[in-house]
């Protein structure tokens, strides 16, 4: 039976040919178990680029965190690039993860880090209802706060002493849930 749900998922990532299968085959190529891959949070960007999270098994047959992908369009099909680390700054281009985010943050890192650092969850697709997001992650033991900020409710983990435990919990985070987030300066209430 597993053999047989293999055989069609090969054929149907060979049918049609669509962007989303084209660039499938695109990270599939940098996987070491294919076979196992699972995709979530797959989205085409304007320019015709695909973006989403992989993850797969290791060797023992435990399926590791979800990694961020970045599928970019050329003239013999796609390229990709795994974000192994969550921080890869082309991923981050081709994708806008956290561009927007990034942006409010204007003050020098010594001077943002005064009042810790946060988790922040990426608008978007990601999100969904801001109660559905709450709700999973505190039921996966992720304690997360609600905050109003520049008229728009967030949702942010922390805050966090140090950039150092931020990013291990960002990381945790993608990796356990494949939830998008960014590492900011907290911002106190």
């Amino acid at each position: 039976m597993r053999k047989l749900m293999v055989v069609g998922a090969v054929l149907m990532l060979a049918g049609c040919g669509s962007a989303v299968e084209e660039s499938a085959k695109a990270v599939l190529l940098h996987l070491d178990n294919p076979k196992t891959a699972r995709f979530t949070n797959v989205r085409t960007t304007t320019k015709g680029d695909v973006c989403g999270q992989v993850r797969q098994k290791n060797a023992a047959g435990q399926f590791e965190g979800y990694r961020n992908y970045a599928a970019i369009k050329t003239e013999d099909g796609f390229t990709a690039i795994i974000d192994e680390d969550g921080n890869n700054p082309k991923v981050r281009e081709v994708c806008g993860e956290g561009q927007e985010v990034a942006a409010t943050q204007d003050k020098p890192a010594a001077v943002a880090g005064a009042n810790g650092w946060e988790v922040q969850i990426v608008d978007g697709a990601n999100m969904g209802a801001l109660s559905d997001m709450t709700s999973r992650l505190i039921e996966n033991g992720f304690v997360a706060s609600v905050a109003q900020r520049d008229g728009k409710q967030l949702v942010y983990l922390g805050p966090f002493k140090t950039q150092g435990e931020a990013e291990q919990k960002r990381a945790q985070l993608l990796a356990a849930q494949g939830i998008k987030s960014v590492v900011v300066a907290h911002q106190a209430n």
